[in-house]
């Protein structure tokens, strides 16, 4: 009855390798699939299982569905077979086949507007982190996010899951060199600024409403010393409960909301 299910194919994409033989992935969760519907991202497949199918949120999916006209076919199916799907420890109920990518380039990254605010992550190595990075860049409208080195695959289903849907409407480019990236970015009249645990200008002290990039290193080694010598200024939150480090995620989020104050306020 359910061997048309593509559930083999949906579990492979949990590896990256097969993802990238394929160019597809999967997004779970009602509304990160909503968000790709509303992007007009092409879902494959989507699957419900037998008790989301009856729920509101089921109808407003199938509604979108509709409306968008941009997916293949939709199978419901029991929660044991979903089960074998889902890499989530507590499944949602609706996951989504699809394919990218979605706005997504290799190679040197081109300004588009007068007010550049990009997001340099590098060598960002959980999944999860690189989905929060996505989704803060999108809540604060940046203009795209630069994945460099090693950082982790942005269309894996965790960092798709960790975006919230972000990552269908931010452009994402991946550049492996980094130095030379953020020497062109100079160049071009960009300042750039390097989030750093301690000894750089406090965050108001930046000039973060001129075209900008904010640089963000690995999780637990920080941004290498070839980058910090290279271009820009160092910048550090004020942390004076006496915490070692934030979370890189955190800290770009406590950044870009200065970013966003900053332009605010000067009207950008």
């Amino acid at each position: 009855m359910y061997s048309d299910v593509p559930w083999r194919l949906i579990r492979s994409l949990s590896r990256k390798k097969h993802r990238d033989k394929t160019g597809l992935t999967v997004a779970e969760g009602p509304s990160v699939v909503l968000a790709a519907l509303e992007a007009g991202v092409e879902l494959r497949a989507v699957v419900f299982t037998e008790e989301f199918a009856g729920s509101e949120k089921a109808g407003v999916l199938r509604q979108a569905m509709e409306d968008h006209g941009r997916f293949g076919r939709l199978f419901v199916v029991p929660k044991e077979l979903y089960s074998k799907m889902s890499d989530t420890k507590t499944p949602q109920g609706v996951l989504a086949l699809l394919r990218f990518p979605f706005r997504f380039t290799r190679g040197e990254p081109k300004p588009t507007w007068a007010q550049d605010l990009d997001i340099v992550a590098v060598d960002i190595q959980d999944p999860g982190n690189v989905g929060t990075l996505i989704r803060t860049g999108g809540f604060a409208g940046a203009t795209r996010v630069i994945l460099c080195g090693q950082s982790a695959d942005p269309f894996s289903p965790k960092a798709i899951r960790a975006s919230a849907g972000a990552i269908f409407s931010i452009p994402v480019t991946y550049q492996e060199d980094c130095t030379g990236l953020l020497s062109q970015m100079h160049a071009s009249g960009q300042r750039i600024y390097k989030a750093t645990p301690r000894d750089g200008i406090m965050p108001w002290e930046a000039d973060l409403g001129a075209p900008c990039a904010l640089v963000l290193g690995n999780e637990a080694r920080g941004l290498k010393e070839e980058i910090l010598q290279g271009p820009g200024d160092c910048v550090s939150i004020p942390m004076p409960g006496g915490i070692e480090s934030l979370n890189v995620a955190m800290a770009c989020t406590a950044l870009l909301y200065e970013a966003v104050r900053q332009r605010m306020k000067c009207g950008v």
